[in-house]
């Protein structure tokens, strides 16, 4: 039996318990999917493009046939995938519209004796309901401060003591600077950066402001969402001050132990930044394995820039605090 899915907060609710499967090209999975998922392809990227190409050219009527005939090849292959990796035998199943291809998955699996749950309308819902979460003006507490501040470190404390809290950096795989993606996976691309955000959300009580670290409209190649960005950007700034000398210290474990080459990449490219001579001594302080001149070197420019961006708010939106306000803030 398949039993029908019609709202994106029941599938998020299912999928506490229940394994989802998209059944989309690789490809597809690839520029974006519901967090969580696995794909599960009914169709490799070559047939999925054959059956369009074949739509396309001879119409709807012959794209099912060789759809059918591309599938029904491999039925075998996935009910045994299926009874290996889905020992517990009930799933949610999607595709890109609800369409065929969830549709005929969803039908053999459950003829294989699986509880089948079909999501109504597939992927395609699901971008419409991260748009729309994504439309919604937020009310935000931005923390912000000196790079090496530990602001990350705090966002993940505040979480576990269950403060509203979405870490932006995390969901993009990025730091948010030159050498922001060293040491982390590869950033996914902006529409799965939505669908992390949408999907975080969801799971948050936006009754309450929502902790959020003061960024830049770009985190790496991931793009804030417009409203998410305006929302902290006229939202009060709660700026961590920090000791130099301690900033230093977490930048020198943030990054004093990553491969000397990439930071050198990465030092190259603040090269119109810093300058000729500034950057030639931070390529050198790495070389010689002086970690805390070449991390001061880095730390002067990114406060450069940051106080540039701070200096577009306004004066009274700005409130210093210290590591004593998170003490408070805990107890709440």
């Amino acid at each position: 039996m398949v039993k029908t899915i019609t709202d994106i907060e029941t599938l998020i609710q299912l999928q506490e318990s229940l394994p989802l499967l998209d059944v989309r090209a690789p490809i597809e999975f690839l520029q974006g999917h519901i967090p969580k998922a696995i794909n599960f392809p009914i169709l490799n990227n070559e047939e999925r493009k054959l059956v369009g190409t074949c739509y396309k050219q001879q119409g709807h009527e012959a794209a099912v046939i060789l759809g059918y005939k591309l599938v029904g090849t491999q039925f075998y292959e996935h009910i045994t995938r299926a009874y290996k990796q889905f020992p517990e035998k009930k799933i949610i199943i999607h595709c890109y519209r609800g369409g065929l291809r969830s549709k005929i998955m969803a039908n053999l699996l459950s003829s294989a004796g699986f509880e089948v749950h079909l999501l109504q309308g597939g992927y395609k819902k699901f971008r419409h309901w991260v748009l729309e979460k994504l439309s919604v003006n937020y009310q935000f507490k931005v923390l912000g401060g000196y790079t090496g501040s530990g602001k990350t470190s705090i966002l993940n404390q505040l979480e576990k003591q269950q403060k509203p809290v979405i870490d932006l950096e995390a969901l993009a795989s990025h730091r948010g600077s030159a050498f922001g993606n060293i040491g982390l996976p590869a950033q996914p691309t902006n529409e799965q950066f939505e669908n992390r955000i949408a999907y975080k959300l969801q799971t948050l009580d936006t009754n309450s402001a929502i902790w959020i670290e003061d960024e830049c409209s770009m985190i790496g190649k991931c793009k804030v969402p417009q409203k998410i960005y305006e929302s902290m950007r006229n939202s009060h700034l709660l700026f961590l001050t920090i000791p130099f000398e301690i900033r230093l210290q977490n930048i020198i474990a943030d990054y004093g132990n990553l491969d000397k080459e990439l930071l050198k990449m990465a030092t190259l490219k603040l090269y119109k930044r810093l300058g000729d001579f500034r950057t030639k001594k931070a390529i050198e302080l790495l070389e010689e394995n002086k970690l805390n001149d070449w991390a001061t070197i880095i730390l002067e420019y990114y406060d450069k820039t940051y106080e540039f961006g701070a200096s577009k708010r306004a004066p009274s939106s700005i409130k210093n605090i210290d590591l004593q306000y998170f003490e408070q803030e805990s107890s709440n």
